[in-house]
């Protein structure tokens, strides 16, 4: 359940720098949550140059936005959104003024994969 969508310029990244950004988004979740790899899910979306506005300029900004399951303590949000702006950036060599992340709670019960309705996040974290 837990989905990242990152959103940059065509162009932006190369074919191994998405690879390194999802194994290092699914690994910040795991790590932070307890989740399982396995329901963590990276998506890659381009924009066209010229469509990106940062401050009414035209601007490549790098805008990932997380979906996880709501319940989530505050700490754990916090370590999640540092995590990945650090990992983006060094992956990339952008400057942190030019990457947006936001993490958004989505209720469990909103949520199925594999059949199955999610449950409420666990605390401590969950197992596999």
């Amino acid at each position: 359940m837990p989905l990242y969508e990152c959103q940059t310029v065509k162009g932006t990244l190369s074919e191994r720098q998405r690879q390194s950004l999802a194994e290092s988004i699914t690994s910040i979740h795991t790590r932070e949550t307890g989740a399982p790899a396995s329901y963590v899910h990276v998506l890659f979306k381009e924009l066209e140059p010229g469509s990106a506005f940062t401050a009414g300029q035209v601007a490549t900004p790098a805008i990932i936005r997380g979906q996880i399951r709501a319940g989530r303590p505050q700490a754990t949000r916090h370590a999640i959104l540092r995590a990945i702006t650090d990992v983006y950036m060094a992956v990339t060599g952008a400057d942190a003024n030019a990457v947006v992340v936001a993490v958004v709670d989505i209720p469990a019960s909103w949520a199925m994969e594999g059949g199955h309705i999610f449950p409420e996040p666990e605390q401590p974290p969950e197992v596999a």
